[in-house]
């Protein structure tokens, strides 16, 4: 498949994901298990796989939400009522059953609401979220075997420690091909927009992964040759301002596009929608489950998880210096209460460091992007300005 033919089956299916997991049952007659994946990690996607069902992602939608402020407080995010809200308005028929991870306290409670609507089974993983404690290890282990039981009671096939390694090699070898796409992006600005990052991932949400990194290996055959460092100074690629993207999804997606064409280039982020979904690697050992829940707790700091609190700028700030980026954005879907937790802490850190932060504050629903596109020029022209103050001093 050439290179424009997979972009766009990629972009048709992150449009329109209920059609590519229709056709896939329709074709295999196999089960489909839908994955709240507000935070991906806390969906063990290779597991689900291992029980022979198609794990697909669900990550809200952009949709006004009605039947589901009766069910569900206005004030909790918009991920989680808009997910309700296509469940209740039968969208998610395809789905045999669902997996709830113990995200945030919305999602928790989304997960009670779920069960009391919905006709399909529901499944939930307690993620821990001290993560650095010692019983962690076994705590997650424990988690992780309460859910195979489930599944294999639910599928009635039994789930062996070969099918689970085989799935573990399948995500690891999708994930890794994804990494090389992120790295592809900080040498050459042209090679994939954010955009179409963002759509790449969400198409490893609804598609067989055997089928998505066939995608990803036509996009890499075209990748650009010889380019093998970040653009230096003086290379055109620097007159855009390199940006990084925090947060847990950007949203309404057409952001990127609006952050494109004033000058950005979107040159890495640590997002839920982005590079936290493909950083995990699970290693091949003698335990399966006691080697997905290490790799779990060996992800990147995020908001939904307590570390200490220095992780997450630690973090940041490295990838601020591996990518140059000039500034933050940081994504935060209104109501999300552990990234607006972080928030003040995490801008104060990064400033004091030279690392100017924007926060943008987004819900589903709103397609209105006028007012984000003034804050995001805004933000690009002050970055602009300090590059050229920067410059005189220099002189």
């Amino acid at each position: 498949m050439q290179r424009q033919a997979a972009l766009e089956r990629i972009s048709k299916v992150a449009k329109n994901p209920l059609e590519a997991v229709l056709q896939w049952k329709e074709r295999t007659g196999g089960k489909v298990m839908g994955c709240l994946s507000c935070m991906p990690f806390f969906s063990p996607e290779e597991l689900v796989h291992a029980a022979g069902f198609l794990p697909v992602g669900i990550w809200g939608a952009e949709m006004a939400v009605s039947r589901a402020d009766a069910k569900m407080q206005s004030f909790a995010c918009s991920v989680a009522r808009t997910s309700l809200e296509m469940g209740l308005r039968g969208m998610l028929k395809v789905c045999d059953g669902f997996l709830f991870p113990s995200t945030c306290d919305a999602f928790q409670n989304l997960s009670e609401v779920w069960k009391e609507s919905m006709d399909a089974p529901c499944f939930e993983v307690v993620f821990p979220k001290q993560v650095s404690r010692p019983s962690a290890v076994s705590f997650l282990v424990s988690q992780f075997s309460k859910l195979q039981r489930d599944l294999e009671e639910f599928s009635g096939v039994t789930i062996p420690p070969e099918a689970v390694r085989r799935s573990f090699g399948l995500y690891n070898e999708n994930r890794a091909q994804m990494r090389r796409l992120d790295r592809l992006r900080v040498q050459d600005a042209d090679f994939l927009t954010a955009l179409q990052m963002v759509e790449i991932v969400l198409a490893s949400s609804y598609l067989p992964r055997e089928e998505h990194t066939s995608l990803i290996r036509s996009l890499l055959s075209g990748a650009p040759q010889g380019k093998g460092q970040i653009a230096g100074p003086g290379e055109p690629d620097r007159d855009r301002i390199r940006l990084l993207l925090s947060g847990v999804m950007p949203r309404p997606l057409e952001i990127l596009s609006v952050m494109e064409s004033a000058g950005a280039w979107i040159v890495g982020d640590d997002m839920g929608l982005g590079s936290l979904y493909y950083s995990l690697d699970i290693p091949d050992g003698d335990d399966p489950l006691a080697d997905l829940a290490r790799a779990c707790l060996r992800y990147p700091p995020c908001s939904t998880v307590h570390s200490d609190d220095e992780e997450r700028f630690d973090s940041l700030l490295a990838r601020v210096l591996q990518t140059e980026a000039e500034g933050i954005v940081l994504f935060a879907v209104k109501f999300c209460e552990p990234e607006f937790f972080d928030y003040p802490q995490l801008k104060e850190r990064l400033e004091k460091e030279g690392v100017p932060v924007l926060l943008l504050e987004t819900e589903l629903g709103t397609a209105e992007t006028g007012s984000l596109r003034t804050r995001v020029e805004a933000f690009l022209e002050s970055l602009r300005a300090r590059g050229r103050g920067a410059a005189r001093e220099g002189n």
